[in-house]
């Protein structure tokens, strides 16, 4: 894991409300203000690599959500793959390329990674 990885989680543990570095970002979304939506009042983290929201990880339900932005770079997997590797056991879960071809593994099991869409790990 990259020492700005480390920091970008450790914004999370620290419940910070904004951090930022180079090109990645964390910000803490309070959730809809609407209280009849559905994540009316849930505490969100949003996470952003060159201004592009790539992952959404909520601590009181240990949800982890990832999106490559259509995005399949090294850097973006390398963000994606520190977060699941912190929120889910690193051994059955995480983000790999074979052949140019990325593929998402989630609880053992493999799938194509969907272009530009919201998985949730």
């Amino acid at each position: 894991m990259r020492k700005i990885e480390r920091q970008m989680i450790q914004a999370i543990v620290d419940d910070r409300s904004h951090w930022s570095k180079d090109n990645t970002r964390v910000v803490l979304w309070d959730g809809n203000k609407d209280s009849t939506h559905p994540d009316y009042g849930k505490r969100t983290y949003r996470v952003y690599l060159h201004g592009h929201w790539i992952a959404e990880y909520t601590p009181s339900t240990w949800t982890l959500k990832v999106n490559n932005c259509g995005y399949a770079t090294n850097t973006t997997k390398s963000r994606l793959n520190a977060l699941i590797n912190w929120v889910a056991d690193p051994t059955k879960n995480g983000i790999f390329q074979k052949n140019w071809e990325w593929y998402i593994r989630i609880n053992g099991d493999t799938h194509s990674f969907p272009d530009n869409t919201w998985v949730n790990v």
